[in-house]
């Protein structure tokens, strides 16, 4: 597929599009899990789950790199055939769809449960989506520059973080090894989780300019500078809260950040939710792109910004749907299965395929 000039972006604003996509309304609650199984080894289960994405971002790249200019959308039909390529293809906005009315899910009962307690649910996810949608109507290039400002608040998130450290215990997280391996690589499958948004490079990765080994590059940072952050986030959530704290705490960061207060600010937890507010949105934003852009093409001939209100109603349905905590629960599993499947196991079989019927770009 040929890819206009204005729709074109930098390997550096590929990194921050990653970056916006993995960045989301799990940071809040995942020092949480990992204290529950890892204990102070939590942080370790971060890490390794921030090596497996490496690994994950190999194979999506390995993919990709064998159909350069197309997306996936357009290069499942050249794997497997025009009518399976195409029902896959569809598989992938549902799962698209489906991740992204979870995270808004998950953004209505964190932001009325700590911000407009008095807003309804409805209303709430009605704003959001509408800033969303305006967004995801403009191309790639458009998207990529708002995501590489937005990317700076996370400097400010880590700041505001820092205040904590006036409180720290660091015996919190002893013994590391307290709950044993095998605890702490099952919770660095929960960590793994908070971390998707990557697979963004199955959509994107034509747009990106330059070469095949510059892309895996700017990639590979995007994520690892998230798996930092996500690190830095969790570790210090353990040494504020003691172990036997932490279980009731849900979002240790907020609740870290409400006990401090300075003669001209008085509640810096507001700040950093409203500074979280706007980078979710930007995840949101990168589903819906993501699943627009194969509904554009199947239905649209390419054109996404028509698909952009029927997606979000769609978004808006199953985030009212979740509103119940079960349907919640039920919806958490599904993403899980829905991830090992579209993230990890499609991708490795279309590459085995690729290479075992020589499918790449130029070869039909």
């Amino acid at each position: 597929m040929t890819i206009p000039e204005k729709s074109r972006i930098s390997q550096g604003q590929l990194m921050f599009f990653v970056i916006q996509s993995q960045v989301g309304v799990g940071i809040l609650s995942l020092p949480n899990k990992l204290q529950a199984t890892a204990k102070g080894a939590g942080w370790i289960s971060s890490i390794i789950a921030g090596l497996v994405v490496q690994v994950i971002i190999l194979i999506l790249w390995a993919l990709c790199r064998r159909f350069p200019s197309d997306s996936i959308y357009s290069f499942l039909p050249k794997i497997t055939g025009k009518f399976l390529g195409n029902l896959i293809g569809f598989a992938y906005i549902g799962y698209f769809l489906f991740s992204a009315g979870t995270v808004l899910s998950a953004f209505a009962d964190v932001a009325g449960k700590w911000v407009l307690q008095a807003t309804p649910r409805w209303a709430l996810l009605l704003l959001t989506l509408l800033t969303c949608v305006y967004l995801v109507k403009e191309n790639v290039r458009v998207i990529a520059r708002l995501f590489v400002i937005s990317s700076l608040t996370i400097i400010v998130m880590v700041i505001l973080s820092l205040f904590g450290y006036a409180n720290a215990n660091y015996t919190y997280v002893f013994p590391i090894m307290e709950a044993g391996w095998v605890k702490i690589i099952k919770a660095a499958n929960d960590a793994l989780f908070p971390l998707i948004g990557y697979e963004v490079l199955l959509v994107i990765y034509p747009y990106v300019e330059g070469n095949n080994a510059g892309k895996l590059k700017a990639a590979s940072l995007g994520s690892m500078l998230i798996t930092l952050f996500y690190t830095f986030e969790v570790f210090t959530s353990l040494i504020i809260f003691s172990p036997g704290v932490m279980p009731s705490v849900s979002e240790p960061l907020i609740y870290m950040l409400k006990g401090f207060s300075f003669q001209i600010i008085q509640r810096i937890d507001l700040i950093f939710l409203s500074i979280w507010i706007f980078i979710v949105s930007t995840a949101i934003v990168s589903w819906l792109y993501m699943a627009t852009s194969g509904l554009g093409r199947l239905f649209h001939r390419g054109e996404h910004k028509k698909a952009a209100p029927y997606a979000a109603l769609i978004v808006f349905i199953l985030a009212m749907i979740a509103q119940n905590p079960s349907i919640t629960d039920l919806f958490d599993r599904m993403i899980r299965i829905f991830h090992y499947t579209f993230v990890i196991g499609l991708p490795l079989i279309l590459l085995i395929f690729s290479y075992l019927f020589n499918k790449k770009e130029g070869i039909s």
